[in-house]
């Protein structure tokens, strides 16, 4: 797994960004890498992320592609939120660790878009994927004065 692009400014502001989020730091979801429009994250399944049939609830992995594909447009534009996304739900997820990998698709002033997948990661790091999303990230107006770094570190007030 090429991770490569990581910035490791940009993931420390995600982190900080991600300790100040009760959802995050419930689900426990840990960024591997972030930088230049890319993010891979990880989430160790827990059974009170399952549903009636043993999978993971499908609301969790849309969280973690939701999580995944706002990170990566943060990386490039800053303090962001999601505007929307859908996701395709491929197989199950039924393995004890989720991956999830996001990248811009096109950045705009306002907008940015971004393609997600979330693979179920087997004991021997064979991925499945079991979902796609694909998200519209609207860019939150900071001053013109801020670094991107410190405009990512400021979503700590909306996420």
């Amino acid at each position: 797994m090429d991770l490569s692009y990581s910035n490791a400014a940009i993931e420390r502001a995600l982190r900080n960004s991600a300790a100040s989020s009760g959802f995050n730091r419930w689900s426990g979801m840990r960024l591997l890498a972030a930088g230049g429009g890319q993010v891979c994250l990880e989430i160790d399944v827990r059974e009170d992320l399952t549903q009636h049939h043993g999978f993971v609830h499908g609301g969790i992995v849309g969280a973690l592609a939701d999580t995944a594909c706002s990170w990566a447009a943060a990386t490039l534009a800053g303090d962001v939120v999601t505007a929307s996304y859908t996701i395709q739900f491929h197989a199950p997820a039924t393995s004890a660790l989720l991956r999830a990998r996001a990248n811009v698709i096109k950045q705009g002033r306002r907008n940015v878009s971004v393609e997600g997948q979330v693979y179920s990661v087997d004991s021997g790091g064979f991925e499945r994927r079991v979902a796609t999303a694909l998200a519209l990230i609207a860019v939150v107006p900071a001053p013109a004065s801020t670094s991107a770094a410190t405009r990512v570190a400021s979503r700590t007030t909306h996420a």
